[in-house]
């Protein structure tokens, strides 16, 4: 991999990098994250239930713990954990090992009310809202199609507590002023620390880039503190090395707002570097820098901070009314009480599609989901969806259907298969939900979505 003189000259500047160290541990291959879903198997796993269900998949591979996420673990195994079926069902999230700490570090509580500002595609938003119980995730994307991106991986995990916005952070301060216990801000970067995982990246990279990301995030996290609340914490995270994207950025923070204050990591226990001290004055040093030379894991920046003040938890679900079209919703409780043993509050139609636990008044925001999406109404009749199937347990469903490996994978390539029974059916493999499909004359119609379609 070559690096260009600029590149390394940039790299220099910073004081405990060893750029030799660096620029050998991009020879090596980047390391597989995985991060199982707590929602699903179990919220007590652990390295041998986590490899317990890897074998049950007959999946071969070794895995080791990311000592700095319970339920996260770097993968060594040929196997191409994307392509299978317990990935598709939703049992874990791919996500790369340093870009599982920011959200860690966010010290989130079950009722918290939580912004993602900048979330797509997904994998810090699903592991903040899979902390979650009576709390809720605001998750952002300024760019709608990256936003339907994070809509997917969102519905593929079965998560029901995630509004999914798509406005620039500036949009939203008015709207959510000193509204959010915690934020994240994993902010657009230079992605320097990503470049043995994206090889294009480092051709892309320039100084130019550098200053205009700087003053980029700068912008964002101006945003996000104003709708932080007093008491609040927000972590700051980037995939870069630079100094202008990472102390630079911090510094800015606590210059303009002096109710701010970094809380400082245990760099040693979890083989983290400290920030640099770029004034002197030793508050820089308890950010957190991740370099792939010395962890499981790619490059990587964070800072927690906390917003000084008595954090009052006033705000809790504040949608009571309905927001939903009343022949929409009826004719999905007619669906229900035939089908499903679970209950749904805070219902909103957009068209024909119905959402439910939507926990906020969704006025004046563009939303690409309003909570969890149950299905469509159309003509009279209700058509469960994807989403809802993959948020429902096995008990929560009057017709269940375990299904063989082989009959799953042709499911999802869009194939019709037998069963003997009639009207919809969870089917399950393994016990985990896979779709809805709808059983006619010993054969279920195939539900689903033609988009997601795909060979495994």
């Amino acid at each position: 991999m070559e690096l260009s003189s600029e590149y390394i000259q940039s790299l220099k500047k910073i004081p405990n990098l060893d750029v030799a160290k660096l620029q050998q541990s991009f020879l090596n291959e980047a390391k597989v994250g995985v991060r199982f879903n707590s929602k699903k198997i179990t919220e007590d796993i652990n390295l041998e239930s986590a490899q317990n269900f890897l074998k049950s998949f007959e999946i071969d591979g070794k895995l080791s713990q990311v000592k700095w996420c319970k339920n996260g673990f770097c993968f060594d195994g040929k196997e191409r954990l994307g392509k299978i079926l317990p990935h598709e069902m939703g049992a874990y999230y791919l996500q790369e090992p340093s870009a599982m700490a920011p959200v860690n570090f966010l010290d989130i509580k079950t009722d918290d009310v939580v912004l993602d500002l900048c979330a797509s595609p997904g994998g810090k938003s699903t592991q903040i809202a899979e902390k979650l119980k009576d709390g809720f995730l605001v998750a952002n994307e300024i760019v709608q199609q990256r936003a339907k991106v994070l809509a997917e991986n969102v519905a593929r995990l079965g998560l029901d507590n995630v509004v999914i916005t798509n406005h620039s952070p500036i949009e939203l301060e008015d709207r959510f002023a000193n509204f959010f216990d915690k934020i994240l801000v994993d902010a657009p970067c230079s992605g320097e620390g990503m470049f043995r995982k994206n090889n294009n990246a480092i051709f892309e990279w320039s100084q130019a880039s550098v200053n205009a990301c700087a003053v980029r995030q700068k912008e964002i996290v101006k945003s996000a503190y104003k709708m932080l609340k007093s008491g609040g914490t927000m972590v700051y995270s980037t995939c870069t090395f630079s100094l202008q994207e990472n102390e630079e950025v911090i510094k800015f923070l606590l210059d303009t707002f002096d109710d701010l204050e970094v809380l400082p990591v245990d760099h040693s226990k979890y083989g983290f570097c400290k920030g640099i001290d770029i004034d002197g004055t030793k508050r820089l040093c308890g950010t957190a820098r991740l370099y792939p030379y010395l962890i499981c894991g790619e490059g990587h920046f964070f800072a927690v901070l906390h917003k000084k003040g008595n954090l009052a938890k006033s705000i809790t679900k504040q949608c009571k009314k309905l927001q939903a079209n009343r022949n929409v919703v009826n004719t999905f409780l007619n669906f229900q009480k035939k089908y499903i043993k679970k209950q749904f509050e805070n219902f909103v139609s957009i068209g024909d599609f119905l959402y439910a636990n939507c926990p906020l008044d969704i006025d004046r925001l563009k939303v690409v989901s309003p909570g969890l999406l149950l299905g469509e109404a159309k003509k009279g009749v209700f058509l469960p969806s994807w989403h809802l199937a993959h948020n429902l347990d096995q008990n929560d469903f009057v017709n269940v259907q375990e299904i063989s490996k082989q009959d799953a994978i042709s499911y999802l390539q869009g194939n019709e298969i037998n069963s003997q029974q009639n009207g919809w059916i969870l089917l399950t493999f393994h016990n985990l939900p896979l779709c809805f499909g709808k059983g006619v004359l010993g054969k279920v119609k195939n539900h689903y979505p033609k988009t997601l379609r795909k060979k495994l």
